[in-house]
């Protein structure tokens, strides 16, 4: 059998309800659900918390899926945008402008974040070739509109650098920076350079250069803080639009919509007792309104309470699966608890680490299958070398993870980005005075000379 394919049915209604389950078996249903629809999947928690272990669980079975990460609303007006958020949200939304289907997984904050139409943010990647037209000043402008900072010397991601009749540019999502050199009004050549070395490493055609902002506007208003985005919505108006408007319609999923609707009411009152404050001159929203985003297929998924009041009583599902306890590495107990669920015909699937393979197979000495994930055999015990992060009973299936066999398990990121922080000090004169420094001993620091 196909643990995916052919542990659960999908129901097709526009809107229905799942009820006792957990992540794991969660993850299995939207794995199957994305395999067998034509449509993008949006995924909703409450807290960027939950988001977070959700894409971790979810990425474990499709190569598709994205976390749209977004700072609380205070961290956002009162403080900084993170760094990191903000990457890991340019970077699915460029994934967003291709055809392939996608799951992203958000939070609250990041569903009702504004962000420039669609249209207008895919027209906004600059893209070049050689012996194109294209005034150097008029570049500069654009790459500054975009979120690029200028620098003397181009080293990390959302960087420019201008000398002369040359521009250097580190693109969001991309391994090194491209080097832009001028003949006038056109372009003589494309290069790609090692941000080190500051060498050429390869010659290109042509380039594309994707927005390192989410706010994005060719008209000129006046801003009076660091945080634009808010002011999307007053450049356009009932265009503005939010992650689920750039899915094109998905399935959307929230998980514990109550908790949603108490953080939301959290949300508000914050926004309204920020207002408050005398210091503040802006009077326009802050973030779309969560009734204003208007849904089309919408998967209620609950793990607090099994009482769902937006769903149809018989469009609920409850799969009533059972928590396996930690065995905290006791060989025989596992042991135990594998025999007797084989004689009760029910079929084992453990799921490790490939280095974790041989150390089972000695512990347990017990007959076995080792295989994978989309071939399991009912009624036996089955080893499969793919590190889940939650095991349960359900039906005549029993998975158990590095969760339930070891003392120790540690559910980790799996979000890779090609954004470039920092670059290798290779000589102390390249330093100033007040940066910021990383030592392989003793961690971040302030240069302060020598």
């Amino acid at each position: 059998m196909n643990l995916i394919n052919d542990l659960l049915d999908i129901k097709n209604d526009k809107t229905v309800g799942l009820v006792g389950l957990n992540d794991e078996l969660f993850s299995i249903y939207i794995n199957k659900l994305f395999n067998n629809t034509n449509k993008n999947i949006l995924i909703v928690t409450s807290t960027l918390y939950e988001a977070n272990i959700l894409n971790n669980f979810i990425s474990n079975y499709s190569n598709n899926t994205y976390l749209f990460p977004m700072d609380d609303f205070l961290t956002t007006e009162s403080v900084a945008i993170s760094p990191d958020l903000k990457i890991n949200r340019l970077e699915t939304l460029n994934n967003t402008l291709n055809d392939n289907k996608k799951i992203i997984v958000t939070h609250l904050d990041g569903f009702l974040r504004f962000l420039p139409p669609k249209k207008v943010y895919k027209e906004s990647i600059i893209k070049l070739h050689k012996n194109m037209e294209c005034p150097r000043d008029e570049l500069v402008e654009k790459l500054y509109r975009l979120g690029y900072e200028r620098e003397s010397i181009v080293t990390k991601t959302g960087e420019i650098g201008v000398r002369g009749f040359i521009i250097d540019v580190f693109s969001v999502e991309k391994d090194h920076p491209y080097r832009i050199e001028f003949f006038g009004d056109e372009i003589d050549s494309l290069r790609v350079f090692d941000e080190e070395t500051q060498t050429t490493t390869k010659e290109l055609d042509e380039i594309e250069i994707l927005p390192n902002t989410e706010f994005i506007s060719d008209k000129t208003i006046e801003i009076e803080d660091n945080n634009y985005q808010k002011y999307l919505k007053e450049i356009y108006g009932n265009e503005v639009s939010s992650i689920y408007d750039y899915l094109d319609n998905p399935i959307t999923v929230f998980k514990n919509y109550n908790q949603i609707l108490v953080n939301y009411k959290i949300l508000l009152e914050q926004i309204l007792e920020y207002k408050s404050d005398k210091s503040i001159t802006y009077n326009g929203d802050y973030v779309n309104e969560l009734d204003n985003i208007k849904l089309d297929s919408v998967i209620y998924y609950n793990t607090i309470d099994n009482i769902i009041k937006e769903v149809p009583k018989n469009n609920i599902i409850n799969f009533n699966i059972k928590e396996i306890n930690n065995f905290s590495d006791n060989v025989d107990l596992i042991k135990k608890f594998i025999s007797d669920n084989l004689a009760k015909n029910k079929t084992i699937v453990i799921s490790v680490r490939d280095y974790q393979v041989k150390s089972i197979v000695n512990y347990l000495d017990m007959e076995h299958i080792i295989t994978d994930i989309n071939h399991i055999y009912e009624n036996k015990l089955n080893i499969i070398k793919l590190p889940l992060n939650k095991g349960f009973i359900y039906g005549d299936i029993v998975l158990l993870t590095e969760y339930e066999l070891f003392s120790k398990h540690q559910v980790k990121t799996k979000y890779k980005t090609n954004f470039k922080y920092t670059t290798k000090i290779k000589n102390i004169n390249n330093l100033e005075i007040g940066d910021y420094v990383v030592h392989y001993l003793h961690g971040i620091g302030r240069y302060n000379g020598i």
